[in-house]
């Protein structure tokens, strides 16, 4: 099963898609979550994520501070807002 991300605001789901990697601006440093990954949950503080796609292409978005849950190779972000 490969790892699915959501990247969710208030107005709209952001991005979805199935991923190689996404590393994250976590409130005591960056952090990257692979397949398979244990399940974690962990407060974003304000910062970039970086996607990098099954394809190679990567993506980063500026963020404010959010939410991230990973389980089951289903990664989920909730922000408030962000630029893209």
């Amino acid at each position: 099963m490969d790892l699915n991300l959501e990247i969710i605001t208030p107005e709209k789901i952001l991005y979805s898609a199935d991923i190689g990697l996404v590393s994250l601006p976590g409130i005591n440093g960056n952090f990257t979550i692979l397949k398979n990954h244990a399940a974690i949950i962990s407060k974003l503080a304000k910062g970039k994520i970086r996607v990098i796609g099954k394809d190679g292409k990567e993506s980063i978005f500026d963020c404010d501070s959010g939410i991230f849950e990973c389980k089951d190779n289903k990664a989920t972000i909730l922000i408030g807002s962000i630029k893209d």
